[in-house]
């Protein structure tokens, strides 16, 4: 280029490659230990990491606690964080208390057997002794699900419920205390976030634009609070632009640990080798943190992974079913994310619109034409989420969900149905040609 002496100037380069790409570096082991223990490094979480400790045993959520209680002063959320945690949170609770109805429901079925189908066999009469031993059977089983139902209340009677007293809530309170970020300052602010949004969400530029149809998934796909109007589908932008904002104005800051329990490719970086594989976080997002708010060290956890490295950086003592079972969670939500998509088309009853529609088009398991051919899909798939144990078989059969697209639960239900057993055999057929080291379903 030119400068004012008429002289031409060369732009200044890069030193090397990590300072001209610094979002393609992932910090070192040891940069990333002192990280840890840097008083200026900040904490941010994410709504579905509070949203889930509802859902861990009582262990895990100590032991997060702990950690917590270790980095206080570190630690910061967002205000949409804020925001959606308060919204959400009934919803969640409610949820989570309704695993102890369906557990009565299931064990009043196992009593059903006894007091509805036994006695149609006419035992008394056809094998008396046999009938005798059934009676005993019903005894020794009845005595086993009243103990059992003793130990459902214990669990039902410490679990929040909507109305009652929420102890995880006081505690978030504690701890976050003084440490939220602030409010939008007007409704331009957001609606700027958004005006943006649909140009990042177009290009797939990070966080966010895996949500961009949160619109046509819900039948409210806006909400208002405090004056204020949100688009759903921008959560994760508005909850990012909070955070460079909160980074750009403090100097001090040069590490951030950002830790979340969405899955979605839209903030991890995610290759498929052998199976999907979780690399870390977006390049364009260690890229525009470190370009906006001079951040040198930008990483993100799930909570199993915070819970981990909470344990080996920072010496708090934390179980090891604590973690597996923060990862159980984690894993199940990269099944939820699919689940939600499918759930679009449940609405939908004329099966021209569901071919037609975008959450087909958009949909790995459709795109699978002999499959199409082969089921109703708004009736069966509603049947199979029905199935309480969909998220077990889900991780049972991951690696057949990774390399095509094809629920692990839907594969399962529908094995053993006559018409699918050629198709199943041709993916397995495809599977091995790909790579030989895939597991059989």
């Amino acid at each position: 280029m030119w400068c004012e002496s008429g002289e031409i100037k060369t732009p200044q380069g890069f030193d090397n490659m990590k300072k001209a790409f610094p979002g393609f570096y992932s910090p070192t082991e040891d940069e990333l230990r002192r990280a840890w223990k840097d008083e200026n490094t900040l904490f941010v979480f994410d709504t579905n990491t509070l949203l889930n400790l509802y859902g861990y045993a009582k262990q895990t959520r100590d032991d997060f606690f702990s950690i917590l209680e270790v980095i206080k002063e570190r630690i910061w959320i967002p205000y949409h964080v804020g925001l959606e945690y308060q919204r959400r949170r009934l919803n969640v609770v409610k949820n989570e208390k309704a695993v102890f109805k369906d557990i009565d429901g299931l064990l009043g079925q196992i009593e059903k057997i006894f007091d509805n189908e036994f006695p149609k066999l006419g035992l008394g009469q056809r094998f008396p002794k046999l009938h005798e031993n059934t009676t005993k059977l019903e005894e020794g089983i009845k005595k086993s699900l009243s103990n059992y139902r003793r130990s459902v209340k214990h669990w039902d009677d410490i679990q929040p419920c909507v109305r009652g007293h929420d102890e995880i809530r006081d505690k978030l309170n504690s701890f976050f205390e003084n440490q939220i970020g602030p409010p939008p300052s007007n409704q331009e602010e957001i609606d700027q976030i958004a005006i943006e949004g649909a140009l990042r969400y177009q290009n797939k530029t990070p966080p966010g634009y895996e949500d961009k149809d949160k619109d046509k998934e819900l039948d409210s796909s806006a909400y208002e609070y405090a004056g204020i109007s949100y688009e759903r589908k921008y959560g994760d932008l508005i909850i990012w632009k909070q955070l460079l904002e909160k980074v750009s104005e403090d100097d001090d800051i040069k590490a951030v640990i950002f830790v979340t329990d969405d899955a979605k490719e839209d903030w991890w970086y995610i290759i498929d080798s052998r199976g999907k594989k979780t690399i870390g976080p977006r390049a364009e997002l260690r890229e525009e943190i470190a370009k906006k708010a001079g951040v040198e060290i930008f990483n993100i956890y799930n909570t199993s992974g915070f819970l981990e490295a909470g344990e080996e950086l920072l010496e708090v003592n934390v179980k090891d079913e604590s973690i597996t079972d923060a990862d159980r969670s984690f894993n199940a939500s990269r099944y939820a994310n699919y689940y939600q998509d499918i759930g679009g088309l449940f609405k939908i009853h004329n099966s021209t619109d569901i071919i037609n529609s975008d959450l087909y088009k958009n949909t790995e398991l459709f795109k699978n034409q002999e499959l199409l051919d082969s089921i109703n899909y708004s009736q069966k798939l509603s049947e199979l989420l029905q199935t309480p144990s969909w998220l077990t078989e889900m991780q049972k059969y991951q690696i057949m969900f990774d390399k095509f697209g094809l629920s692990p639960e839907v594969t399962k239900n529908l094995e053993s149905q006559s018409y699918f057993a050629e198709v199943l055999k041709q993916l397995r057929k495809k599977s091995q040609d790909k790579d030989d080291d895939l597991e059989p379903v």
